[in-house]
Order: structure tokens, then sequence, then C-alpha cells
């Protein structure tokens, strides 16, 4: 989780008078860089080798081959790291990657017994797999990783997912929301879910309604849309009409955006389905 969402959570907190949690953030990104780096190295050799062959095309590979950074920083590792994240073996890697530093870090915090999870992007997919999917085998780190709260005494009080594709996801994985009822019962604890949408980012889905299809009905799930602008490039092409300028200008700060973002600066509009009720209480956030 980004520092300064940590120091304004502790802010808000300590207004209320309540006591700070503990942060654990888990780190796996690494497991899709050589790929994605090795990809881009290819790619770079290809207009170089184009543009030595043509002199009139000397010192052209940005006009060869346009947005190469943006093709780079958003678009190919966002995809990409979704369709190694989709390897079978790789997704198994990653969640048991994620059940270890999980476990180190209940070990070292033995005390508290209440938890969070903040999740982002292609994090809220991982989020999905180890708490509710239910198609994975039975040697799967997930199944470890649900016994934390379903034996171990932790109490998972809260979602929170940001930026999140799990509704597009339901086109290829079988993602039933009333597999969130089906892990409240066996916790037999109030659960929360707060799903955040920022207006201008493409990845980002609302998930009230298929929830409600799903006749999920044991847990209290809100969307919150964050009304704003990506950035001031965007805001600017948007004033003039433009926007396609717009949206690919703002979409990739967007996507991004969510940990700095200044909560008390923006509209939020807010969608919310009273399911059952629930405890604002936690002790723990943990990042994914």
């Amino acid at each position: 989780m980004a520092t300064n969402s940590r120091e304004k959570l502790r802010k808000t907190l300590a207004k209320g008078m309540l006591s700070h949690p503990f942060f654990f953030s888990s780190f796996w990104g690494h497991a899709f860089k050589s790929k994605t780096d090795q990809l881009f190295n290819w790619v770079r050799a290809d207009v170089k080798d184009l543009s030595d062959k043509c002199r009139a095309l000397n010192n052209c590979g940005n006009d060869i081959y346009r947005y190469q950074e943006a093709r780079e920083d958003f678009i190919a590792k966002f995809f990409g790291d979704f369709l190694t994240y989709l390897n079978v073996d790789k997704g198994a890697a990653i969640r048991k990657q994620i059940l270890s530093q999980f476990q180190d870090f209940i070990d070292n915090h033995p005390e508290d017994k209440e938890i969070t999870i903040v999740s982002h992007s292609l994090g809220t997919l991982v989020l999905w797999d180890l708490l509710f999917a239910k198609d994975l085998p039975e040697n799967d780190p997930a199944n470890e990783f649900r016994k934390f709260f379903n034996s171990n005494g932790l109490k998972l009080s809260g979602l929170v997912t940001m930026g999140s594709p799990l509704l597009f996801m339901r086109l290829r994985q079988p993602i039933d929301f009333s597999a969130v009822d089906d892990f409240a019962e066996k916790s037999n604890e109030a659960l929360t879910w707060l799903n955040i949408i920022h207006a201008s980012d493409l990845i980002a889905y609302p998930l009230g309604n298929a929830i409600k299809h799903d006749k999920a009905k044991n847990f209290l799930f809100t969307d919150q849309f964050l009304w704003m602008h990506a950035n001031g490039a965007e805001s600017g092409a948007l004033r003039f009409g433009n926007g396609h300028a717009g949206m690919a200008l703002g979409m990739a700060d967007a996507h991004g955006g969510y940990w700095s973002n200044d909560v008390r600066r923006f509209d939020g509009i807010t969608s919310e389905r009273r399911l059952r009720p629930y405890e604002k209480s936690s002790h723990r956030l943990a990042k994914l």
C-alpha cells in the first residue's frame, strides 16, 4: 500500500480515536518482469533493424512504431501480467508465494484477530482465487490460505477492490459471487466489500448487479465511483470535446492512481445494497 495512503488512513483513524492497524503488502510482481522485459527487447531490436536497413528511417524508431512507452508501461504489462497469471502453474506459484508471505505476517502479529484485504487490478483476481474460487485443485495454495479464516481464529472483516476487472473475467472464468456467501457462512462472521471504480478507468467495472444476479445475500456490498479526472491532460481534452483523446490521456493514470488519490477531494457516488449487519472495525490491512 502506498505510503501516503497509509498515512491518510492513520490520520482518519486517529480523529475517530480508533487504534492504528498493522500494514502488510504482498509482493509478487517480479514474477512477470522478466517476460515483459524480454518481449520489448525484441520489439526494440526489430524497430532498430528496420531503421538500420533504410537510411530514410534512421533515428525514426519512435515514429515507425508509435507510443512505445504506453505500450510497454501500461498495455503490454497489464495484459501480459493477466496472461501470465492465468497460466495454471504460474498462478499457483504466485498464490503459494502470497500464502508464505501472509503466514510470516500472521506469525509476527499473533495478537490480532481481524483483517481487511485491499486489492488492486490483477490483485482482485488473485484475491478471488485465494478466497472464493471453486475450480482450483485440492492441493492449490488457496485452500491453505482459506484455513486462516476457517480454522485459525482470524476474522476477515472487509474486502476492498480497486480497478477490478472481475466482471469482465466472468467471460473466461466461473466467477459466481454466491461463493462469497458460502465463505461468510463457513466463517460465521459479518463481511463487507467495497468496490472502487475510477470514472476514467477502462479496466474497472461495477459489480452490484452481478452480485444481485448471483443471489448473494450474506454480506454488505458497495460500489463506489470516483467521479474525477485522472489528470489535467484528460480534463483539458474533455473540456474541448475530444473524448477519444481524453480516454487515451487518462486511462493509465486512472487505473494506477487509486493508491494516491486524496479521497477528501473527489465527488464519490455510492451504490449500496445492505445485505446484512456488519462491523466497521479492523486491525490488519493486507494489500494484494
